[in-house]
């Protein structure tokens, strides 16, 4: 569950960002990535009444007539933020699910102290948009809604993701929120379709999944499907399970790195703030 309260803390941390951070600060006062800004479009011949400070010296310079330079308005970035809602991000005494929610509800905060806008979808085995692009949207509404979505089982994100590009239009940056415990063919897929924007895979698994803490008899249940399996956890398996986890989340990594995306694992045993601020400083890399 995300308390509305949550909501005041990122007030708070936004205000004390300004006051100590500049490199965060400097984020917040120029738009994400390339932001809002003027980009040079062609130069016209000067006649009277043209602004003096616009024209261009070195075009003077190379052929003894009077330019100006004429600029176009660089659109915003459209932040898109997609989470994983599987019933595997159900997991762990800090929520998975809630932990991801709360990272994609900061971004969508800070998107839109920058005038940029968001977006904010969850994902299973369908995609379902929660917002429209805007940039003030209501984000207590948001949090409702996000606590009362049901988990699905099966995670799709090949097939999800790679509907959500096709509805992708401008410059934008997509945030994905999800534990990836899934085939990493799938992932690579999804990446695949995403090369057209910034995208940001962040990988999110409850500390206990990355350092197991159970020994001896166990029973191991898989939340997508409900199966239980009882066994036997002895030091030698938990070093073998994560080798295995360290391969997957590397090979998610690379994936990434080979299709232009940014990777970051974080814990849910992390500070909020440590990890949420991770992310922002790849948003405006």
């Amino acid at each position: 569950m995300i308390e509305l309260d949550f909501l005041e803390d990122l007030d708070n941390f936004q205000v004390a960002l300004k006051k100590n951070s500049t490199e965060i600060r400097e984020g917040e006062q120029k738009s994400l990535r390339s932001g809002q800004g003027m980009i040079f479009k062609d130069h016209k011949q000067y006649v009277p009444g043209d602004d003096i400070r616009k024209i261009d010296w070195k075009a003077y310079a190379r052929t003894k007539d009077f330019f100006i330079k004429r600029f176009e308005e660089e659109k915003n970035v459209t932040v898109h933020i997609i989470l994983d809602r599987s019933s595997s991000m159900d997991y762990g005494e800090n929520n998975k699910y809630d932990y991801a929610g709360k990272l994609g509800l900061a971004s969508a905060y800070m998107a839109s102290k920058t005038n940029d806008r968001f977006r904010f979808s969850v994902f299973s085995e369908t995609l379902t948009d929660l917002t429209a692009a805007r940039r003030n949207g209501n984000l207590a509404s948001l949090v409702k809604s996000l606590n009362g979505i049901r988990k699905t089982p099966e995670s799709r994100i090949e097939r999800c993701i790679t509907e959500y590009s096709s509805r992708i239009k401008n410059k934008s940056i997509v945030i994905i929120l999800s534990d990836f415990l899934t085939d990493t063919e799938e992932i690579e897929s999804a990446l695949e379709s995403l090369q057209h924007t910034d995208a940001i895979l962040v990988n999110v698994l409850d500390e206990n999944e990355i350092n197991p803490d159970i020994e001896g008899d166990a029973i191991l249940k898989d939340p997508e499907s409900s199966s239980k399996l009882r066994t036997y956890l002895s030091p030698r398996t938990k070093n073998r399970y994560k080798s295995r986890l360290d391969e997957h989340t590397a090979s998610i990594e690379e994936s990434a790195l080979k299709n232009g995306a940014e990777y970051l694992k974080v814990s849910t045993g992390d500070d909020f703030f440590e990890s949420f601020i991770s992310i922002w400083r790849l948003v405006n890399r």
